[in-house]
Protein backbone atom coordinates (compact mmCIF):
# COMPACT_ATOMS: atom_id res chain seq x y z
CA UNK A 1 0.00 0.00 0.00
CA UNK A 2 1.74 3.12 -1.36
CA UNK A 3 1.73 6.57 0.92
CA UNK A 4 -1.22 7.88 -1.41
CA UNK A 5 -3.51 5.08 -0.84
CA UNK A 6 -2.53 5.60 2.99
CA UNK A 7 -3.34 9.18 3.10
CA UNK A 8 -6.87 8.68 0.89
CA UNK A 9 -7.88 6.24 3.59
CA UNK A 10 -7.09 8.79 6.70
CA UNK A 11 -8.86 11.27 5.21
CA UNK A 12 -11.95 8.90 4.77
CA UNK A 13 -11.73 8.12 8.23
CA UNK A 14 -11.24 11.83 9.32
CA UNK A 15 -14.31 12.75 7.38
CA UNK A 16 -16.46 9.99 8.40
CA UNK A 17 -15.37 10.47 12.17
CA UNK A 18 -16.19 14.23 12.08
CA UNK A 19 -19.51 13.09 10.32
CA UNK A 20 -19.96 10.85 13.41
CA UNK A 21 -19.13 13.42 16.03
CA UNK A 22 -21.81 15.65 14.26
CA UNK A 23 -24.65 12.68 14.55
CA UNK A 24 -23.99 11.90 17.83
CA UNK A 25 -24.53 15.73 18.50
CA UNK A 26 -27.60 15.57 16.72
CA UNK A 27 -29.07 12.90 18.78
CA UNK A 28 -27.63 14.09 22.53
CA UNK A 29 -29.52 17.63 22.02
CA UNK A 30 -32.84 15.82 19.89
CA UNK A 31 -31.84 18.59 17.55
CA UNK A 32 -34.80 18.14 14.48
CA UNK A 33 -31.21 17.98 12.09
CA UNK A 34 -32.40 14.63 10.93
CA UNK A 35 -32.74 15.86 7.46
CA UNK A 36 -28.77 17.32 7.14
CA UNK A 37 -27.66 13.95 8.38
CA UNK A 38 -29.21 12.25 5.54
CA UNK A 39 -28.31 14.61 2.85
CA UNK A 40 -24.67 15.09 4.39
CA UNK A 41 -24.49 10.74 4.28
CA UNK A 42 -24.91 11.39 0.89
CA UNK A 43 -22.40 13.33 -0.20
CA UNK A 44 -20.26 10.51 1.64
CA UNK A 45 -21.64 8.10 -2.05
CA UNK A 46 -19.79 9.25 -4.52
CA UNK A 47 -16.46 10.21 -2.44
CA UNK A 48 -16.88 6.85 -0.99
CA UNK A 49 -17.15 5.10 -4.80
CA UNK A 50 -14.51 7.67 -6.31
CA UNK A 51 -11.86 6.69 -3.98
CA UNK A 52 -12.44 3.15 -4.28
CA UNK A 53 -11.55 3.71 -8.07
CA UNK A 54 -8.48 6.18 -7.21
CA UNK A 55 -7.26 3.38 -4.87
CA UNK A 56 -7.79 0.15 -7.13
CA UNK A 57 -4.02 -0.56 -9.07
CA UNK A 58 -5.56 -1.87 -12.27
CA UNK A 59 -8.83 0.53 -12.45
CA UNK A 60 -9.71 -1.31 -15.74
CA UNK A 61 -14.28 -1.13 -16.86
CA UNK A 62 -14.78 -2.57 -13.17
CA UNK A 63 -14.67 1.85 -12.73
CA UNK A 64 -17.09 2.86 -15.35
CA UNK A 65 -20.65 1.99 -13.71
CA UNK A 66 -18.53 2.88 -10.30
CA UNK A 67 -17.23 6.51 -11.23
CA UNK A 68 -20.88 7.04 -13.34
CA UNK A 69 -23.14 5.95 -10.13
CA UNK A 70 -20.74 8.52 -8.31
CA UNK A 71 -21.38 11.16 -11.01
CA UNK A 72 -25.27 11.08 -10.33
CA UNK A 73 -24.49 11.29 -6.62
CA UNK A 74 -22.51 14.32 -6.98
CA UNK A 75 -24.71 16.64 -7.02
CA UNK A 76 -25.45 15.59 -3.26
CA UNK A 77 -22.39 17.17 -2.54
CA UNK A 78 -23.13 20.63 -2.87
CA UNK A 79 -27.17 20.41 -2.26
CA UNK A 80 -26.20 20.87 1.47
CA UNK A 81 -25.71 24.09 0.31
CA UNK A 82 -29.19 25.25 -0.43
CA UNK A 83 -30.00 23.04 3.22
CA UNK A 84 -29.03 26.65 5.07
CA UNK A 85 -32.50 27.71 4.17
CA UNK A 86 -33.89 25.85 7.46
CA UNK A 87 -31.95 28.41 9.54
CA UNK A 88 -34.66 30.74 11.33
CA UNK A 89 -33.49 34.01 12.35
CA UNK A 90 -35.66 33.90 14.84
CA UNK A 91 -34.03 31.39 17.03
CA UNK A 92 -31.53 34.22 17.44
CA UNK A 93 -32.74 37.39 18.19
CA UNK A 94 -36.49 39.29 17.68
CA UNK A 95 -37.36 43.26 17.97
CA UNK A 96 -38.98 45.14 21.02
CA UNK A 97 -39.64 47.77 21.14
CA UNK A 98 -37.63 48.65 17.59
CA UNK A 99 -35.06 47.45 19.52
CA UNK A 100 -32.67 44.14 18.94
CA UNK A 101 -32.84 41.49 21.30
CA UNK A 102 -30.52 38.55 21.28
CA UNK A 103 -31.98 35.07 22.36
CA UNK A 104 -29.44 33.72 24.77
CA UNK A 105 -29.96 30.59 24.60
CA UNK A 106 -26.59 28.64 23.47
CA UNK A 107 -28.54 25.59 22.13
CA UNK A 108 -29.15 27.58 19.40
CA UNK A 109 -25.77 28.09 18.69
CA UNK A 110 -24.65 24.45 18.81
CA UNK A 111 -27.80 23.59 16.24
CA UNK A 112 -26.19 26.76 14.33
CA UNK A 113 -22.53 24.98 14.68
CA UNK A 114 -23.79 21.21 13.54
CA UNK A 115 -25.56 22.96 10.54
CA UNK A 116 -22.72 24.94 9.20
CA UNK A 117 -20.33 22.40 9.96
CA UNK A 118 -22.32 19.28 8.05
CA UNK A 119 -22.56 21.81 5.01
CA UNK A 120 -19.14 22.40 5.53
CA UNK A 121 -17.68 18.69 5.29
CA UNK A 122 -20.64 18.21 2.02
CA UNK A 123 -18.23 21.00 0.63
CA UNK A 124 -15.02 19.26 1.36
CA UNK A 125 -16.60 16.15 0.00
CA UNK A 126 -17.63 17.99 -2.94
CA UNK A 127 -14.07 19.10 -3.72
CA UNK A 128 -12.57 15.58 -2.73
CA UNK A 129 -14.90 13.80 -5.37
CA UNK A 130 -14.22 16.48 -8.01
CA UNK A 131 -10.32 15.65 -7.74
CA UNK A 132 -10.79 12.07 -7.48
CA UNK A 133 -13.28 12.01 -10.69
CA UNK A 134 -10.27 13.91 -12.42
CA UNK A 135 -7.59 11.42 -11.26
CA UNK A 136 -10.25 8.28 -12.79
CA UNK A 137 -10.40 10.02 -15.81
CA UNK A 138 -6.81 11.05 -16.21
CA UNK A 139 -7.44 14.63 -16.21
CA UNK A 140 -5.68 15.64 -12.68
CA UNK A 141 -2.75 18.02 -13.02
CA UNK A 142 -3.66 18.91 -16.96
CA UNK A 143 -5.12 22.59 -16.31
CA UNK A 144 -7.25 22.97 -19.36
CA UNK A 145 -9.06 19.36 -19.25
CA UNK A 146 -9.30 19.75 -15.25
CA UNK A 147 -11.20 23.15 -16.43
CA UNK A 148 -13.45 21.94 -19.18
CA UNK A 149 -14.31 19.10 -16.87
CA UNK A 150 -15.27 22.17 -14.08
CA UNK A 151 -17.23 24.17 -16.22
CA UNK A 152 -19.24 20.39 -16.78
CA UNK A 153 -19.88 19.73 -13.83
CA UNK A 154 -20.55 23.12 -12.63
CA UNK A 155 -23.22 22.92 -15.28
CA UNK A 156 -24.64 19.32 -14.26
CA UNK A 157 -24.36 20.58 -10.31
CA UNK A 158 -26.74 23.74 -11.33
CA UNK A 159 -29.06 21.80 -13.29
CA UNK A 160 -29.41 18.93 -10.43
CA UNK A 161 -29.65 21.68 -7.46
CA UNK A 162 -32.79 23.15 -8.92
CA UNK A 163 -34.35 19.34 -9.83
CA UNK A 164 -33.76 18.50 -6.29
CA UNK A 165 -34.33 21.64 -4.27
CA UNK A 166 -37.63 22.84 -6.68
CA UNK A 167 -38.76 19.92 -8.64
CA UNK A 168 -37.96 17.27 -5.35
CA UNK A 169 -36.74 14.63 -7.22
CA UNK A 170 -33.29 12.64 -5.67
CA UNK A 171 -30.40 11.41 -7.41
CA UNK A 172 -32.70 7.58 -7.82
CA UNK A 173 -35.27 9.50 -10.29
CA UNK A 174 -32.12 9.40 -13.08
CA UNK A 175 -34.62 6.88 -14.85
CA UNK A 176 -37.14 9.41 -14.77
CA UNK A 177 -34.76 11.67 -16.65
CA UNK A 178 -37.38 11.99 -19.61
CA UNK A 179 -40.21 13.56 -17.54
CA UNK A 180 -37.69 15.89 -15.93
CA UNK A 181 -35.62 16.76 -19.52
CA UNK A 182 -39.45 17.43 -20.55
CA UNK A 183 -39.94 19.80 -17.87
CA UNK A 184 -36.89 21.76 -18.23
CA UNK A 185 -37.48 22.67 -21.80
CA UNK A 186 -40.84 23.52 -21.98
CA UNK A 187 -42.18 25.05 -18.04
CA UNK A 188 -38.79 26.58 -16.77
CA UNK A 189 -38.34 30.37 -16.45
CA UNK A 190 -35.99 32.91 -17.25
CA UNK A 191 -35.52 32.67 -13.14
CA UNK A 192 -35.24 29.33 -13.55
CA UNK A 193 -32.30 30.10 -15.63
CA UNK A 194 -30.98 32.13 -13.78
CA UNK A 195 -31.45 29.85 -10.14
CA UNK A 196 -29.85 27.02 -12.35
CA UNK A 197 -26.62 29.83 -13.38
CA UNK A 198 -26.34 30.49 -9.77
CA UNK A 199 -26.19 27.40 -8.52
CA UNK A 200 -23.09 26.50 -11.11
CA UNK A 201 -21.79 29.50 -10.30
CA UNK A 202 -21.55 28.45 -6.79
CA UNK A 203 -20.46 25.12 -7.54
CA UNK A 204 -17.48 26.76 -9.90
CA UNK A 205 -16.60 28.77 -6.82
CA UNK A 206 -16.28 26.27 -4.16
CA UNK A 207 -14.11 23.82 -6.16
CA UNK A 208 -11.84 27.23 -7.17
CA UNK A 209 -11.69 27.95 -3.60
CA UNK A 210 -10.48 24.72 -2.32
CA UNK A 211 -8.25 24.46 -4.94
CA UNK A 212 -6.68 27.31 -3.61
CA UNK A 213 -6.33 26.23 -0.15
CA UNK A 214 -4.83 23.01 -1.86
CA UNK A 215 -1.99 24.83 -2.94
CA UNK A 216 -0.86 26.42 -0.34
Amino acid sequence: MNKETVNNYKKIFIYFLFFMALYACVIYFNFNLKYLLFNAGLSFIPYLLTSFCVNMKNKGLVCVPITLVAVVFYPNTLYMFTDLIHIRTSEFYSYSGGEMVYVMDYLNWVKLGVTVLLVLISLCLCFESFINILKIIRCYKYKFASFIMLLLFSAISGVALYIGRFLRYNSWNIFDIKEIINYLIYNTTQNDHMLIALFAIMHFIVILLFANLKSH
